[in-house]
């Protein structure tokens, strides 16, 4: 086989996610150490967030026909992939969806990575309302409760808001 020819090894979700966690763990161990535990919080919630901004767009681009909330209901399938999430109740309505996240593979990786305790839910829970930010203007979530911030389980619901 050509080099050429030699597919890429996939990556789930969880396992990218992990590898820019630890990255961002050393980065906010520099900053802490030199602008201090505040100013490095803020950093790492901007890169975040502008992070996955820039991912729902790019999730966008890819729907046919433009944004819809069918399109997006299919990132659950990659947000769960490799046994990242364990979702139930999961309901489906013409504007809505929404689900329970009842396991949450991406905070227990975090902490067991050894991850400061502040940056479990900033690397994991913020991404989501950015990621939905960055996939349409119409597109809102609520979700009042997180695994990663102590509750039992995380309640989505997602809204397509007809204008």
């Amino acid at each position: 086989m050509k080099p050429e020819e030699a597919s890429a090894p996939v990556t789930t979700m969880l396992t990218q996610r992990c590898i820019e966690a630890a990255m961002l763990a050393e980065v906010y161990a520099v900053l802490v150490d030199t602008i201090g535990k505040d100013a490095a919080l803020d950093v790492v919630e901007e890169t975040v967030e502008r992070a996955a901004r820039k991912a729902g767009r790019n999730f966008a681009a890819k729907a046919p026909g433009g944004p819809s909330l069918t399109h997006f209901a299919a990132v659950t399938d990659m947000w769960r992939a490799g046994g990242a999430l364990a979702i139930e109740n999961v309901c489906r309505q013409p504007d809505s969806l929404s689900f329970d996240v009842t396991r949450c593979r991406y905070a227990e990786s975090y902490r067991e990575m050894g991850l400061p305790e502040e940056l479990v839910t900033r690397i994991s829970c913020l991404r989501d309302g950015a990621f939905v930010a960055g996939y349409c203007d119409k597109l809102r979530l609520t979700r009042p409760g997180t695994i990663a911030s102590g509750e039992s389980r995380c309640p989505f619901t997602f809204t397509w808001e007809k204008r």
